[in-house]
């Protein structure tokens, strides 16, 4: 380039062209020749008639004005003007040996074009002849010795070449270098990109006082770097820097993918002083995986792009819904959501729509039977990569399923059971094949309770964790290019307080990355480069010269040639090593001061080809419009036109305005093509949807409570239970403040079950097997609170105990607990009376309720939502229009009562749960038995209270 002041121009002869502007000037005022006058006859007509407009002799000065500066326009233009007052060197020494430094890192990317601009403009001063030299900051294999002689204008194409390096400078380095060449410059250019690094001072320094020294610092604008990130369950902060703390300043972060796609867009707002801020998005959970990188919005450089790797994107995580829990603190699902926020996006729901949006992993707890359309969904599912988690749990226990790592046995492992402990049993340490390897075990986490593995050739293959004694504790096992995971306790504290210690969220973490086939504990692995940064921050294939790096090294190495920032891909998945990571980019602001500084104030750059070139093609099109308009050739604009132009020009301006809508904000919805569509979150009213679904039968319930029986087909049968559920409401609504509507008829397939607390299933004799989808509605309404009576009405054969056979048959598929006989001091025997028998029409019978926990402790909120007999209660219950008994009773009206009774605890139970099983209420109740002792109070001669003596007038209330 040759200078001219402060201009540089890179095509100087072209100037010369502006010494033909005279010329140009002349044949641009000169008129073409006078037309050839001919003689017709007919003009004789018109003489004396003077005409009205004249023909200019000369061409009018503003069109060859407007000529003129284009041509000169055009001329400047094609010989390439830089404006560049640091061109203009007034160094005191301006011949010998020139040495040009070249801060040639990530940080000077932004501002590169000025940087070699000003490098070049340099070299235009002291002599044709005197040597150049070149030294670069940022570290290369191959970088050239600064000895080494070029000549001006092997330096200038020299310059021309160099791009900006993908990682920072290294100044002390390069010192070293210099000092190593024993170049001694008579006079030294640094090209800096003003900011400071570990050696930037001292640097500047050196160069000052091996010479004169010359320094053009050209500092990033804006944000220079994204320094860090950090993720939640749905949203992402992105942290950025800036070196020039002055004033306040706005930018902008895209989130784009991996082959460029924006997503979504945030501001950044810089306040006055403050050198950090962050930028914050909430996508949802679908579209946040598919972010790859976020990077300033036009801001060039490997600084300001922030590659995001799996190990830092929060995982999306399905749980699969079991009904809503009564107390969530007790519920297994509670202690997993807890565990998993900090780290990963929950969605809940049921196995189909979970499935449906492909999760990082799907988590079910305790849950035995799974509908076998679910299981070939979560088959094919973890077949193509899923990892599905599963806690054990009474359900599993008792009956399990395919999808398990390994065989079980058909009973739990606990303190005074079958299968016994004689003391809670501790975790062994994690073995070092285990993704858990490495983690801390709290002293105190004991195992109360288990499921059992069969033994098996492969199960220490399958084993994670163990207890002390050796038996697994967490297994999984491969299952197509996914995982099956099972802890052999529950989610929840029933079994243990392993889910009370840090070390549960972090098992569950690892699952999910090992589930995925991603390694946790990878320090011997090794990571090989797949995409890496350039200088300006676009993405390219690793080169040759691109090296792996260990997996340990990643928190601590920078980056650097061998190691370029970019992403990494080995056992772990993809890693990300970025250019900005920590990075704290400062100003230097104290320099030497015998330097001669040029920046910002004085050597500022800006090519003007492009507007000089723009200019004179715009002079052009106006003087085209102007000579079209003076010969005629342009129509003449009526009054419709007019009106069509001006309507155009309205419209024209409308499209121009911003739209309010485009300033709302905003999410994504993803669409069926698996693409994502930005909707608007303004505020709308929209009409419901009148659909028309509810019929008047599940108004009526969810307005009413009312009981609910199963249909089965029996028109006898099922006019008893109507009977039998009417007169149980009759005795609640008389002696408590539950107040049941009539009862419902049910069919298990089409009907919401959900809105009935209660439903009771007199099973016929010889009933088929119920439907899937029956089975299905089922688990899903004992999942989520409500209680199921089943009566097999068998009990007339006295001396025998419930025959469940026929049930197995007809139940198959239920997802049913490990059931007991209701132990001693039930709370369901003093919800409201005090019983210790649970008579129907037949007496002396058991009732058989889910077993919720072990020997010593209740599991959960230890109420149970199923109930097994055979005394056939409905019969007792049962009454006509007019409140009389329909059927007899074997002990009489005294059983009939106490059937009643124990028909109200059992709905009182349902209700209001466990609450009465703190004892609260005993001491009055053992003061009432004591007033009967002692003659006040008289019982029965089954040794039963009175009615009148325990008549309650409230759930739960104190009797009377």
């Amino acid at each position: 380039m040759t200078a001219l002041g402060p201009f540089l121009f890179g095509a100087p002869l072209a100037l010369f062209a502006l010494l033909a502007l005279p010329i140009i000037w002349w044949v641009l005022r000169a008129t073409p020749p006078a037309p050839k006058d001919v003689e017709l006859p007919s003009l004789r007509l018109l003489e004396g008639v003077e005409p009205k407009e004249e023909t200019p002799a000369r061409t009018p000065w503003w069109v060859w004005l407007i000529r003129t500066l284009a041509a000169a326009a055009a001329i400047g233009g094609l010989s390439q003007p830089v404006y560049a007052p640091g061109a203009k060197n007034e160094a005191a020494d301006a011949g010998g040996a020139l040495l040009v430094v070249v801060d040639n890192g990530w940080p000077s990317a932004p501002r590169w074009s000025e940087l070699v601009d000003a490098a070049t403009a340099t070299l235009d001063t002291g002599g044709r002849d005197a040597p150049t030299h070149l030294l670069l900051t940022a570290p290369q294999t191959l970088n050239a010795d600064p000895a080494t002689r070029l000549s001006r204008a092997d330096m200038a194409k020299r310059l021309n070449s160099l791009r900006p390096q993908a990682w920072a400078t290294d100044r002390t380095e390069a010192l070293k270098r210099l000092k190593d060449s024993g170049l001694k410059p008579d006079r030294i250019f640094w090209a800096s990109d003003g900011v400071e690094d570990e050696g930037g001072r001292a640097f500047a320094a050196a160069l000052s006082a091996m010479a004169p020294l010359s320094v053009y610092a050209a500092p990033p604008t804006g944000p220079a770097a994204i320094t860090g990130i950090s993720s939640q369950t749905d949203s992402v902060s992105v942290t950025l820097r800036r070196v020039q703390p002055r004033g306040e300043e706005r930018s902008f972060v895209s989130a784009l993918t991996l082959d460029g796609s924006a997503l979504a867009t945030s501001e950044v707002v810089f306040a006055v002083g403050e050198r950090d801020a962050t930028a914050s998005f909430s996508i949802p959970a679908a579209a946040l995986s598919r972010i790859a990188r976020f990077t300033a919005t036009g801001r060039q450089g490997a600084g300001t792009v922030w590659l995001w790797d799996s190990s830092d994107r929060s995982r999306r995580v399905g749980l699969v819904d079991a009904g809503a829990a009564a107390q969530p603190l007790l519920s297994d699902m509670h202690y997993v959501r807890k565990a998993l926020e900090p780290f990963a996006s929950i969605t809940e729901g049921t196995i189909e729509s979970l499935v449906a949006t492909s999760p990082d992993a799907i988590i079910l707890t305790d849950i035995g039977q799974i509908q076998p359309e679910d299981a070939k969904r979560l088959t094919d599912w973890v077949e193509q990569g899923g990892a599905l988690i599963r806690f054990a749990g009474p359900h599993l226990a008792s009956q399990g399923d395919d999808l398990l790592p390994v065989a079980l046995r058909r009973s739990s492992r606990a303190l005074g059971g079958a299968l016994a402990w004689d003391e809670p049993q501790a975790m062994a340490p994690f073995p070092a094949t285990s993704p858990f390897a490495g983690l801390s075990i709290p002293a105190d986490v004991r195992i109360r309770q288990q499921v059992l593995a069969k033994p098996a050739p492969d199960l220490g293959r399958k084993t994670w964790a163990r207890l002390a004694d050796g038996s697994p504790l967490v297994t999984s096992d491969s299952r197509g290019s996914g995982t099956l995971i099972l802890f052999h306790i529950t989610a929840g504290p029933d079994w243990s307080n392993l889910p009370y210690s840090a070390t549960f969220e972090q098992m569950l973490r690892r699952s999910i990355a090992a589930g995925r086939g991603e390694a946790v504990s990878d320090a011997e692995g090794a990571y090989t480069p797949q995409l890496v940064l350039d200088g300006y921050g676009r993405l390219a294939a690793a080169g040759a010269s691109a090296a792996p790096l260990k997996a340990a090294d990643f928190g601590t190495v920078k980056p650097s040639e061998a190691h370029p920032p970019g992403l990494y891909q080995g056992p772990s998945g993809t890693r990300a090593l970025n250019a900005g990571a920590g990075a704290k980019p400062n100003l230097i602001d104290t320099w030497p001061v015998s330097a001669h500084l040029l920046g910002d104030a004085e050597a500022r750059s800006l090519r003007l080809a492009g507007p000089l070139l723009s200019l004179a093609a715009i002079l052009l099109v106006l003087d085209l419009f102007v000579a079209l308009l003076v010969a005629g050739h342009l129509p003449r604009l009526g009054r419709k036109a007019k009106g069509a132009a001006a309507l155009l020009l309205i419209c024209a301006m409308a499209t121009a305005l911003p739209h309010s809508a485009e300033a709302q904000s905003y999410r994504y919805q993803q669409m069926p093509d698996g693409s994502f569509r930005r909707v608007s979150t303004a505020p709308q009213v929209e009409a419901l949807p009148r659909t028309g679904n509810a019929t008047q039968k599940e108004i009526d319930a969810a307005l009413t409570m009312r009981f609910g029986y199963v249909e089965t087909g029996n028109r006898a049968l099922d006019e008893r239970t109507r009977a039998g559920l009417s007169g149980l409401s009759s005795v609640l609504s008389l002696r408590t403040s539950v107040e049941p509507a009539e009862p419902d008829s049910l069919n298990l397939e089409t009907d919401a079950l959900e809105l009935y607390p209660l439903i009771y299933f007199s099973v016929p004799e010889g009933a088929p097997p119920l439907s899937e989808t029956a089975i299905a509605h089922l688990n899903t309404y004992l999942r989520s609170g409500g209680a199921l009576v089943i009566d097999t009405r068998a009990g007339g054969t006295v001396g025998t105990d419930t025959d469940v056979a026929p049930l197995e048959k007809l139940l198959e598929g239920l997802d049913a607990p490990p059931l007991q006989p209701v132990p001693a001091n039930h709370v369901l025997g003093r919800s409201f009376y005090l019983l210790d028998d649970f008579p129907g029409r037949f007496a002396n019978r058991r009732l058989w309720i889910e077993k919720t926990g072990g020997p010593n402790a209740p599991r959960g909120d230890g109420v149970s939502r199923l109930f097994i007999g055979d005394a056939d209660w409905i019969s007792a219950w049962a009454v006509d229009e007019r409140g009389r008994d329909l059927y007899s009773v074997d002990g009489g009206p005294q059983q009939r009562e106490m059937a009643r009774r124990f028909g109200v605890n059992l709905v009182m139970y349902v209700l209001t749960g466990n609450y009465k099983d703190d004892q609260v209420h005993l001491p009055a109740l053992l003061e009432r038995l004591g007033e009967g002792e002692n003659g006040d109070k008289g019982t029965d001669a089954g040794g039963a209270i009175a009615p009148d003596d325990l008549r309650g007038t409230a759930p739960g209330s104190e009797p009377q």
